[in-house]
């Protein structure tokens, strides 16, 4: 459970740690703050989740931490209490608001399970709570799809899931990273050319690199730019996650990812202890880890 616990905590930090700069695009701008000990901070006053303060989580986490209170609640997943809980939860929700979940609010009616048309990566940045209570389910891949149609009913999006939960799955036997990413790429033969871009550049600035691919939301563009952090720095959770957030962008929805893969190939003991103890709600997910409920 150590890897399934680094996998769960990898994204909630790398979240939290995103809130500060996010959505920032301005790479000159987000160079002033390279020398700092940490970037987990409160945001700034022109940030699109004022109010928020630090050790907090982004609207991805937040819709993270609703998954993983309804998986706990209901002893599992299930899609029609997912979706009642987030429909409640999202219509009534007072951080920031995107398009998808503003589109799928009016999509889903009392007949549907597939929302927006979206394909931002942050619709499967959420899914870490439902890999970590169903790791060991044949079905878990369709749970994941279920999850992330809610509200990103999008088969690009769903094809990068689908990767993610097999790499993932072969992270928390204990194999290795980098070997690991590759193997599973070669049944995924469009995330092996991905890999051979991401090979190409790695002598490369960073943020130029992640400039290049795109710094928004779109997992055309976010998903790459995952995995070009994970293969540039490899078991490498710290430096990963200053090179993510000083990318610029959507930083919490490829942290999030990133932190998934990272954290499932580390383990919880290899995470950054003063940054877990930033988090605020560490007890809930804590207790989540331990006994499956909160």
């Amino acid at each position: 459970m150590e890897r399934l616990r680094g996998m769960l905590f990898g994204a909630f930090v790398a979240d939290a740690y995103a809130l500060g700069l996010h959505w920032v695009y301005d790479l000159e701008k987000l160079a002033t703050f390279k020398d700092r000990d940490s970037l987990m901070m409160t945001p700034s006053k022109d940030s699109f989740h004022l109010g928020k303060v630090k050790g907090e989580f982004t609207h991805y986490g937040d819709q993270s931490l609703l998954l993983l209170k309804s998986i706990a609640s209901n002893n599992g997943f299930s899609i029609s209490v997912f979706k009642r809980h987030w429909l409640t939860y999202m219509t009534k929700y007072e951080g920031y608001m995107d398009h998808a979940s503003k589109e799928s609010i009016e999509l889903l009616d009392s007949n549907t399970f597939k929302g927006s048309s979206s394909n931002e990566l942050g619709g499967l940045a959420r899914v870490a709570p439902l890999i970590y209570y169903h790791f060991d389910d044949p079905d878990l891949k369709n749970l994941v799809e279920a999850e992330t149609r809610l509200t990103h009913n999008n088969d690009l999006l769903i094809h990068y899931g689908h990767y993610i939960t097999d790499v993932i799955l072969e992270l928390v036997i204990g194999k290795p990273l980098i070997e690991t990413i590759y193997k599973v790429a070669s049944d995924y033969p469009k995330i092996l050319s991905l890999l051979e871009i991401c090979e190409s550049r790695l002598t490369e600035e960073t943020a130029t690199v992640i400039h290049d691919i795109g710094q928004s939301c779109s997992s055309q563009f976010a998903f790459p730019a995952v995995l070009y952090l994970l293969v540039k720095y490899p078991g490498d959770y710290i430096t990963s996650m200053n090179q993510n957030v000083l990318s610029g962008g959507d930083s919490a929805g490829r942290g999030m990812v990133l932190g998934m893969l990272q954290g499932a190939a580390l383990g919880y003991s290899q995470l950054p202890q003063e940054w877990l103890q930033d988090i605020k709600v560490f007890d809930l997910i804590n207790s989540f880890t331990q006994h499956k409920q909160i």
